[in-house]
């Protein structure tokens, strides 16, 4: 059985998106928990969840600070070396039985590679995901290191077991996100206001009106063109009629381009009906998306969570476009008329049907099961037959 559990988070999007069962590992009564936070979910003007995390009952045994803030490539695999000499310091100290990691971040990469050295079996959230960017290298090499594999979805499973893994090391539990998504439908806040709680800047949003959100990030391997592809986007927003809640970008490579395009929209022309947030709480944030009128964007959000509400989402560009998806997004080319006429059509369209190709609101618990249930051991060495190959 699995007695001690160590568990990574480093960003407030993987925490949105593992939190429920984060909860779930903390309050199971068979599992010692260990959290670590690091990276931007440290850094204030990436969303620092330090209090955030606090308030959810999750108490924090580490805090490793290993962000390079260059906003550059070369600040990406910095950050992935600092985490790999630090994830190694603080796992040696916890020796968990398993080390619990999500997604497809640099920093995923880091900590899989440090309990892997450390012979600490690696259990992989969301492995066997595609998306159509660097994050897709991250997510299958971190799936190749992993152990076992807790996937969101019947496409992942099979991807996940043709990169060549066990079968028996496969388990298909759904988005932990997805539960938060329906906690939040049977809470039934039709009208939430974030404004008088967390700030932001800009001008006040009328909740009783349509709004949409707007949550665009950068994409590390088009570095120089993302203050372009930003103010595309600006452009899009300014042909509408329509209030925003908009928020700023991760801290991915070409995050200070995006800000800076975004910081210029807010100081030169002060958008009227415009709203600017840094993060809020999962909980808080997913309510505003799932009252909004569209999602706009690149954010995995847009696709996951809102195929689950039955938000209409307009996709932009190619950060998400081999993602797996419902009928609720429309994709469109990073440019402004595409943009706005596709918005234009989600407005008109409304709300869809809802999708639980990611889940249907009970992973948490079937994640916390499946760990505290594991005989945790090192997966056995690849051979031809796992891969399919017979020889000639």
């Amino acid at each position: 059985m699995a007695n001690s559990v160590a568990a990574v988070v480093t960003s407030r999007s993987q925490y949105a998106r593992v939190k429920t069962a984060l909860q779930a590992l903390n309050d199971d009564d068979r599992i010692e928990f260990y959290l670590i936070v690091s990276g931007g979910a440290l850094v204030h003007r990436f969303g620092d969840i330090s209090d955030i995390m606090k308030e959810a009952g999750l108490e924090i045994d580490k805090k490793i600070h290993t962000l390079l803030e260059a906003g550059e490539p070369v600040a990406q695999a910095k950050t992935t070396g600092m985490g790999l000499v630090e994830y190694a310091t603080a796992f040696k100290e916890f020796d968990p039985d398993v080390m619990l990691t999500s997604g497809d971040r640099h920093e995923t990469m880091a900590s899989t590679l440090a309990a892997s050295y450390l012979n600490i079996p690696v259990v992989h959230l969301e492995g066997g995901e595609i998306t159509g960017s660097i994050d897709d290298k991250v997510r299958h090499a971190t799936t190749k290191m992993a152990d076992y594999h807790l996937v969101s979805t019947d496409r992942s499973k099979e991807i996940v077991r043709l990169l060549g893994e066990p079968a028996n090391r496969i388990y298909r539990t759904g988005c932990p996100s997805i539960e938060l998504a329906e906690q939040i439908l049977q809470e039934g806040r039709d009208e939430y206001d974030p404004q008088t709680e967390y700030g932001g800047v800009g001008h006040t949003v009328d909740v009783s009106q349509d709004y949409i959100v707007i949550q665009y990030h950068p994409l590390p391997t088009e570095y120089e063109s993302n203050y372009d592809k930003t103010q595309e986007l600006i452009k899009a927003y300014e042909q509408l009629d329509v209030q925003a809640f908009w928020f700023w970008p991760n801290m991915d490579a070409g995050t200070d381009q995006v800000s800076k395009a975004m910081r210029e929209y807010r100081e030169q022309q002060d958008p009227d009906g415009v709203r600017f947030f840094i993060s809020l709480d999962p909980h808080d944030y997913l309510t505003l998306v799932k009252n909004a009128v569209c999602m706009v964007g690149n954010s995995s959000v847009g696709i996951r969570e809102c195929s689950y509400f039955g938000i209409p989402t307009v996709n932009i560009g190619e950060r998400q476009q081999s993602r797996e998806r419902g009928p609720n997004v429309l994709d469109v080319a990073c440019d402004a008329e595409e943009i706005a006429n596709g918005i234009e059509t989600q407005l008109q369209q409304g709300s869809y049907p809802q999708s639980t190709i990611y889940g249907n609101g009970d992973a948490g618990q079937k994640i916390t099961d499946t760990v505290a249930e594991l005989n945790p051991e090192l997966k056995p060495p690849m051979t031809p037959d796992l891969l399919g190959y017979h020889g000639e």
